[in-house]
């Protein structure tokens, strides 16, 4: 196989500009997540009683995350590493590997699943107790910041040749093709 492209998104917008992005999106999406869900509770009463369950639920919302990135890795490729680090000690972080170059269509499977299954699963949340929907506004909001990063790749993804393989490094990852 040869190598199509290496593309290294912390190098290529850097890490400031990609905290900035995570941040413009969870106040923007908030905003109109927000107006848009309360479009649906006009006369309802926000309850504020429930601060432990939505820190514990914030506490949970990045290793649900990650959680979501390996099933469907763990379930359909051989070999998975995960490794946690501290970043900036501060942030912990997981980094999940594949030891083997995978399918571009896995790959983008694998990206795309935690945004859509826990924006359906809080939506759905905000919907059913509308007492709440402050409380799960902000964890989508927060939760669609998280995913900025997988958008990005998802974003250098779209545009490669359909039957190509990615093989993640710690740099980044390479777009691999058939030759």
């Amino acid at each position: 196989m040869n190598s199509w492209k290496t593309i290294d998104v912390a190098k290529q917008y850097g890490n400031c500009r990609l905290i900035f992005f995570s941040v413009f999106t969870i106040l923007m999406s908030f905003v109109v997540i927000y107006t848009l869900l309360s479009v649906f509770s006009t006369h309802v009463i926000l309850y504020g009683d429930q601060t432990m369950a939505f820190f514990s639920l914030l506490f949970l919302l990045y290793p649900v995350h990650k959680l979501l990135h390996y099933l469907p890795l763990r379930l359909l490729c051989k070999k998975v590493k995960t490794s946690w680090s501290l970043k900036w000690n501060l942030v912990l972080t997981c980094r999940v590997n594949v030891h083997y170059p995978i399918r571009k269509h896995l790959y983008l499977f694998t990206l795309v699943l935690p945004f859509f299954i826990m924006s359906v699963l809080l939506i759905g949340c905000a919907l059913s107790f509308p007492h709440y929907i402050h409380y799960f506004t902000i964890l989508l909001s927060l939760h669609t910041g998280l995913c900025v990063s997988d958008f990005i790749y998802i974003k250098n993804l779209v545009g490669s040749p359909r039957n190509s393989f990615i093989e993640e490094h710690l740099e980044g990852y390479d777009i691999l093709i058939q030759k």
